[in-house]
């Protein structure tokens, strides 16, 4: 299997913690904005954008790109011209790897082009500009998307409950397992996060 190219995306936890970005803080920019926090400096390989991009891959790109960012996909699932990719990061162990999804499906009705739909990350690496990141807790989130709200809840393969909210408008989703978030999703602006033909996690319940 081809070696996947995690160090252009900042997913190697080992480049990582080498190459990581130092952040400066910065004063707010208005004593109207108290409830945020101060912007801080974040390294483009690691920045997430919502309703654009994380890392170096956005919304759009075509999926022949990311093939050649990322290399063969560890695991993923596809049907009908739709497809979840997966990437582990190198040093990943157990059961909760640190892992890229990318959603795709046809660009047009040509059915020439695939580009991405979605991007989903696990690892707390990777920030929005105000530092938001995987193991934030709801308020945090609300704090930066007042508008997110709860989609959907699903007991996971460890029998534990993970709860979906998503900023629709804003293009970011978030998965929160025992009150800390778990993932993180960019995607397109006024379309649900779970608005997808495939599941990345079809064993996962669905609680009703």
């Amino acid at each position: 299997m081809k070696s996947i190219k995690f160090a252009l995306l900042g997913l190697s936890m080992s480049v990582a913690a080498c190459q990581s970005a130092s952040k400066t803080d910065h004063n707010t920019d208005s004593v109207s904005n108290l409830a945020s926090a101060p912007t801080q400096s974040v390294d483009e390989r690691f920045l997430v954008v919502a309703g654009r991009s994380i890392g170096e891959i956005a919304l759009g790109d075509d999926m022949e790109g990311v093939g050649k960012k990322l290399g063969r996909p560890n695991a993923g699932e596809a049907a009908m011209g739709k497809a979840w990719g997966i990437w582990y990061s190198d040093d990943s162990t157990g059961n909760h790897r640190n892992e890229i999804a990318v959603y795709s499906s046809y660009r047009d009705t040509s059915m020439r082009v695939k580009d991405v739909k979605q991007v989903r990350i696990t690892s707390d690496k990777f920030k929005t500009k105000d530092g938001l990141a995987t193991g934030s807790t709801l308020e945090d989130v609300k704090l930066k998307f007042p508008t997110i709200e709860k989609l959907s809840a699903y007991l996971n393969e460890d029998k534990d409950t993970v709860t979906v909210y998503d900023a629709r408008k804003d293009g970011i989703g978030f998965e929160f397992l025992k009150g800390k978030s778990i993932s993180l999703t960019v995607h397109q602006v006024n379309i649900p996060v779970n608005a997808t033909y495939l599941t990345l996690h079809p064993e996962w319940k669905v609680i009703k």
